[in-house]
């Protein structure tokens, strides 16, 4: 199953082909957006110093490479030299490392290797860029790079990834949540595309373009007018899905992984709104459901992260861990429907799935990472151990408090009970439902 998932891996990252404005795939190497470095860009380092190869702690080899270091002026650090190189480990894995170091080649200050890319194999740098992407006033450093996701390159396909180092006092802060979210959007191709994501993050609306606000009125009004029928039928989950599908192709709206994760965002809000018309009058049930619906969510979060750690990594992960929390928006709806109707107790059914829950979670603490070691090499599975041991409490505060928060256990709160269960399960079968 494994293999199956890094053929899906694959497939979502096949349309990313990063590139950037300091060295562009199908463009002329620059070092800015201007002619000449300035305040804020890079000056290449002459293209006559060879690569440099030193010895390294641990019997690793630190190569540097050349054309992808540059010299800078950071606002924390002043005149620096920005280094990319190679690091070969003992056991063959490759890895980037970047650092800055000052005029006599001393080493200043040295990267943090971004989680998205740790158990990697590093095969060459794409593009660096120095640009302020969070608006603080301070330059951050872009990353694009290409990196094998499995423990040999033999017959395994390239991915280009970005990463972000978000500069600090004297340190660069790298975000996996910043980087998946990139991988996941699918539309990251250029230095360019990373600046104007988070510029899109950051605009206030009256900011918009005129092409972005007429997309984005055609887009509002798909999504009313979809709601609106969705709501007034019995619709199973899997219909209004297809539902969806079908009108954002016949308007030809976004269908990449990034447009169908805002699909799913406006399912479920469609179905939040429906459910606070619901509960306008009962506060009570209102906060019980809204506490219900928020832990869910983490819980969902939680073995999205798992299952991104077991499988090596995979923005597929990312994808089913948005578009899950958005059907929840849905599912909460039917909860809040049933407790209106007042369910009978389900007791013995709702114990015997705790039990069921109990068991497998057990079963995937135990489970840990194990196979990993078929996608990575020992340190990638030592430090996804390391993460799964960190997310796996998470986890079950998550399912544990749900329990106390449906204790009443009758069909509604069954209803999600048998949701969850099933989901779990799932992670610890392989039998991925994304859902």
């Amino acid at each position: 199953m494994r293999q199956v998932a890094l053929c899906l891996l694959f497939a979502i990252l096949a349309g990313c082909n990063p590139s950037g404005q300091q060295s562009q795939l199908h463009e002329p190497a620059k070092a800015s957006d201007a002619n000449s470095p300035s305040a804020g860009s890079a000056g290449p380092v002459s293209p006559t110093i060879p690569s440099q190869t030193a010895p390294a702690s641990g019997g690793a080899s630190v190569e540097e490479i050349a054309d992808q270091s540059f010299q800078v002026e950071l606002e924390s650090w002043g005149k620096v030299r920005f280094v990319s190189a190679k690091r070969t480990n003992a056991d063959g894995r490759k890895e980037l490392v970047l650092s800055l170091k000052d005029a006599e080649g001393h080493t200043l200050y040295t990267f943090p290797q971004p989680k998205l890319v740790e158990s990697w194999n590093f095969e060459s740098v794409k593009a660096v860029s120095f640009k302020d992407v969070d608006g603080d006033g301070k330059k951050d450093v872009i990353v694009l790079a290409d990196y094998i996701t499995g423990k040999d390159s033999a017959g395994s396909a390239v991915v280009t990834a970005p990463s972000i180092f978000v500069q600090k006092d004297k340190s660069f802060v790298s975000d996996v949540e910043i980087d998946n979210r990139l991988n996941a959007s699918g539309k990251i191709s250029t230095v360019s595309d990373v600046v104007a994501f988070f510029k899109a993050k950051a605009k206030p609306e009256a900011a918009q373009t005129a092409t972005d606000s007429d997309s984005n009125a055609a887009l509002e009004k798909v999504n009313r007018n979809l709601c609106s029928r969705v709501v007034a039928s019995n619709m199973s989950e899997d219909e209004i899905v297809r539902t969806y599908e079908d009108e954002y192709d016949k308007h030809e709206l976004d269908r990449s992984e990034r447009g169908q994760d805002e699909m799913y965002r406006y399912i479920g809000e469609c179905f939040q709104q429906e459910t606070d018309k619901l509960l306008a009058n009962d506060s009570k049930l209102k906060t019980q459901t809204d506490a219900i619906h928020q832990t869910v969510n983490e819980a969902i979060s939680e073995l999205s992260s798992i299952d991104y750690i077991r499988n090596g990594g995979g923005t597929m992960w990312i994808h089913g861990g948005n578009r899950t929390i958005g059907l929840y928006g849905y599912r909460m709806n039917i909860y809040v429907k049933m407790k209106l109707a007042h369910p009978k107790s389900a007791a013995p059914k709702y114990d015997a799935l705790t039990a069921e829950l109990a068991s497998n979670l057990a079963k995937l603490k135990e489970q840990g990472v194990k196979g990993l070691e078929e996608l990575t090499d020992a340190q990638g599975v030592k430090e996804a151990q390391k993460g799964f041991d960190s997310e796996f409490p998470k986890l079950n505060t998550a399912l544990q408090k749900f329990k106390e928060l449906t204790s009443d256990k009758d069909e509604a709160s069954l209803y999600l009970l048998e949701l969850l269960t099933k989901r779990v399960g799932a992670s610890i079968d392989e039998q991925r439902s994304l859902r």
